[in-house]
């Protein structure tokens, strides 16, 4: 009994550990901070300490370490006390007041408790597996959406470029039309040009914040509403297949939850068998009677297991065993599949990354210079321009997307395999 409340006092410090680091209030802290500046690595740490929804689920913690410290009850059950009196009138004889009283206690004694116990210890290691696994998804979401907001900034910075290029060649366009060498209806095509960039600039921006805005909702405001994330170094390492489906199938939270569940209904299973046996009942009496004897005595008892024998318990948790099971080996083939999916889609997005930078960028930045020159010289008319313009444009705007797949891509990886 002193081991147990060891172990229980040992586990309840852990989790008020790790939940005093996931729920400590920050709406005072959150508040006092205006947006800033904030790495990747960062940000997830932000994240794990100030995000509300993941503090909800670590509270699940708490709840089942109060399910643990109820099946760590010595004995479930209460004694019981009873008590009965009557008047007895008597012929002849002096009339009596007689009563007695009991006190009695259930016992277990097949081993109940321990099982008990032990199908709590698991429930808690479930709870905190999921506490995991949100926070995987959780580092997931907000690398995401960190990355989409630098691909973003770095569009509305291509399209303020593309509106100064195309102010340029607006104002470039108006002296021509006065020295007569284009008519009206180029000048028109130059003029809707810019605004065309000029409305795509305000586009970009609102997409832009949007975004920033969602990072500050994942960080639950601890870097400001609108934080504005950190240039990002991409690297994109090799990995083997084997290895990373190797690895998700011992790191991911989520699996080996799963896998605590079965353990625990199974334990369930058998401690519901040990519940249909007879509980133990002992006890004492005294009482008085016939105004000199004083009665007392001990009593043993126990409960005949007629019509409850607990048997739709064990058949919903039988049932529950092979859903659990079947759910296991669903899970099992799903994340296979994820991390063969997600290293698949690495590769292509790995590969097409490295075509556009080593073959598409250089030239598209060239051009945008190029187009400029070459207008202003009188080579290419307007209407060639913005064809050209528009192809530089969009291959650029192609390579923001080609390192976003990539970088995005080996977020999945992650994701699939539960690395930190």
């Amino acid at each position: 009994m002193g081991s147990d409340r060891l172990i229980s006092g040992r586990v309840f410090c852990a989790i008020c550990f790790v939940a005093f680091g996931l729920l400590v209030p920050v709406v005072s802290f959150a508040a006092s901070l205006s947006n800033s500046t904030v790495t990747i690595d960062r940000a997830v740490e932000l994240a794990r300490q100030y995000n509300p929804d993941l503090a909800a689920v670590a509270r699940e913690l708490i709840i089942a370490h109060g399910e643990l410290t109820k099946a760590s009850y010595l004995i479930p059950f209460n004694p019981e006390i009873a008590s009965e009196g009557n008047w007895r009138p008597r012929t002849n004889q002096s009339n009596t007041q007689d009563w007695r009283v009991a006190l009695s206690q259930q016992i277990e004694i097949f081993g109940q408790r321990a099982l008990r116990i032990k199908a709590a210890s698991l429930n808690l290691r479930e709870r905190r597996l999921m506490v995991e696994d949100r926070l995987r998804l959780l580092s997931a979401a907000v690398r995401m959406t960190f990355l989409d907001a630098c691909r973003l900034r770095d569009q509305e910075k291509l399209m303020r470029e593309l509106e100064a290029l195309d102010s340029r060649l607006l104002d470039a366009a108006r002296s021509r039309l006065r020295a007569g060498e284009i008519g009206q209806i180029d000048f028109n095509l130059a003029q809707v040009r810019y605004g065309e960039s000029q409305r795509a600039v305000v586009e970009a921006r609102e997409r832009y914040r949007l975004q920033r805005s969602s990072l500050g909702r994942l960080l639950g405001g601890a870097a400001g509403p609108e934080p504005v994330p950190a240039k990002v170094q991409l690297v994109l390492p090799d990995y083997n297949l084997n290895q990373l489906i190797a690895n998700a199938m011992k790191n991911r939270p989520d699996l080996r939850a799963r896998e605590i569940e079965v353990a625990r209904l199974e334990t369930q299973l058998t401690l519901n068998s040990r519940l249909a046996l007879p509980n133990i009942k002992v006890g004492a009496f005294g009482g008085h009677e016939l105004n000199t004897e004083y009665p007392m005595g001990a009593m043993v008892g126990f409960s005949i297991p007629l019509f409850n024998r607990r048997q739709g318990e064990a058949e919903m948790i039988t049932g529950q065993i092979a859903r659990a099971r079947d759910s296991l080996r669903a899970a099992r083939l799903d994340v296979e599949k994820q991390v063969r999916d997600a290293y698949r889609a690495y590769q292509a997005a790995r590969r097409s990354f490295r075509i556009y930078q080593g073959e598409v960028i250089q030239p598209a930045d060239e051009s945008f210079n190029l187009l400029e020159q070459a207008f202003l010289a009188g080579k290419i008319d307007l209407l060639r321009l913005a064809v050209a313009e528009r192809e530089a444009f969009r291959a650029r705007v192609r390579y923001l997307d080609a390192w976003f797949g990539a970088n995005a891509a080996r977020v999945s990886i992650e994701l699939a395999t539960g690395a930190s």
